[in-house]
């Protein structure tokens, strides 16, 4: 005989639950590596492991015993505010949960539910990583430490379930002006809270019992809201597919909204007075470098990093670095040239070999020089003076030009 399985909201929402799990397991093994992370995890968990049992047997460190209370509570609830509320509604359940109220209250019980304990444990991993600070710093027993996690738990639970409930009533910017004030209010609540309970045990089990009669509060108010059936598919699938989008965010690039005019270099401007064909080529390509946004933010990036590699090292370090920075530019810029004169702009033109080669020396020569004034001014400043600074931005840039004139050189010989 066949044996019929009745379906009920309750294997509704753990099908889903499941199902999820599922899909979040196995986004993570096509984008993870797990080899490669056995060897990166284990070291990092014995370092990890010896740097926290040094937090308990070793004097603690300043930035440890400087921290104070409202500061570390403060930290917590930020953490708190990175959690959410999943009931697992789909849009295709339109006509069939929402003529059916008992199902829905189910699905949002067991999520609300699931989001608490999620929250409690949480609370109760970080309440472990930094027993340290609560019990050494701060003076609290193993008892009172369990009661703060607990606290804290119920806390991220309330502050879920309170901005959840602001996130399905309301889109774009009325969503974040009634979400940022809700936020701000609870965390000084929280820290304020937490001063006021430390090392009192009966505050806390007070604090605990109140907070608890809260989260139950609002999650009849939950239970009983209307009209928020498209409000709970846009959130869920939001929830559901955050991990998903954080993983591609790695290893696919989001495609950018076609512009029509740029943001740098809008208007045709001449940047160079002589008008030869190479000049002209070159002034093309270094306004093609920075209406790209990769390469610009890329340039930018470099920028910041050469002036602190050369500003930070002591004497002869920094000289040193800043020579191997000008070198490891050159062959940078020079590629960048590279991709410009195999592009189809450069196809549709007849050029000869020495044109291109000088056009390449002048593009290059004007990606430099910002960089090269800036990295000697930051090198001479951090080492003579601010005076000196000049003199060592115009050595600096002058040794880049030489280091880029023979660059060049080498590149035409290979290309003859």
């Amino acid at each position: 005989m066949e044996t019929f399985q009745r379906y009920t909201p309750l294997g509704l929402y753990r099908r889903r639950r499941r199902e999820h799990f599922k899909e979040q397991l196995k986004n993570l093994k096509l984008v993870v590596d797990w080899t490669v992370w056995v060897y990166l995890l284990v070291p990092g968990l014995l370092y990890l492991s010896g740097w926290y049992v040094s937090l308990w047997t070793k004097p603690l460190p300043s930035w440890a015993t400087g921290i104070t209370l409202p500061t570390l509570t403060g930290l917590i609830d930020i953490v708190i505010l990175t959690g959410g509320v999943l009931i697992f509604v789909e849009e295709a359940d339109v006509l069939f949960l929402k003529s059916r109220p008992l199902w829905m209250r189910t699905l949002m019980k067991q999520g609300m539910y699931r989001a608490c304990l999620q929250h409690l444990g949480k609370m109760i991993a970080i309440m472990a990583l930094t027993a340290p600070l609560w019990s050494r710093v701060y003076n609290m027993s193993f008892i009172q430490m369990a009661l703060i996690a607990v606290w804290f738990g119920a806390v991220a639970s309330f502050q879920a379930i309170v901005l959840h409930m602001a996130k399905v009533r309301h889109t774009g910017w009325r969503r974040w002006i009634r979400m940022i004030p809700l936020a701000v209010a609870m965390g000084i609540m929280t820290v304020i809270a937490t001063s006021w309970m430390h090392t009192q045990t009966w505050r806390m089990m007070l604090g605990i019992v109140m907070v608890m009669l809260l989260v139950m509060t609002v999650g009849q108010m939950r239970l009983i809201m209307k009209g928020t059936f498209e409000g709970d598919v846009r959130e869920d699938l939001r929830g559901r597919l955050k991990l998903t989008a954080l993983l591609l965010s790695r290893s696919v690039t989001k495609p950018k909204a076609p512009r029509t005019r740029t943001m740098i270099f809008r208007k045709p401007r001449k940047l160079l007075r002589n008008r030869s064909i190479a000049n002209r080529t070159a002034e093309t390509a270094f306004k093609a470098f920075f209406r790209n946004s990769s390469t610009m933010k890329l340039y930018l990036q470099l920028g910041g990093l050469s002036i602190a590699a050369v500003a930070l090292p002591p004497f002869p370090v920094n000289a040193i670095v800043c020579v191997l920075l000008i070198i490891m530019l050159s062959v940078l810029f020079y590629r960048s040239w590279d991709v410009f004169a195999t592009s189809d702009y450069i196809q549709l033109v007849s050029y000869d070999t020495e044109a291109l080669n000088r056009a390449a020396q002048t593009m290059v020569r004007m990606l430099f020089i910002p960089l090269g004034i800036l990295m000697g001014f930051s090198l001479g400043a951090a080492w003579l003076g601010w005076l000196e600074g000049v003199v060592t931005a115009a050595a600096v840039v002058a040794l880049g030009l030489f280091i880029l004139s023979i660059t060049g050189w080498i590149r035409s010989l290979r290309s003859d």
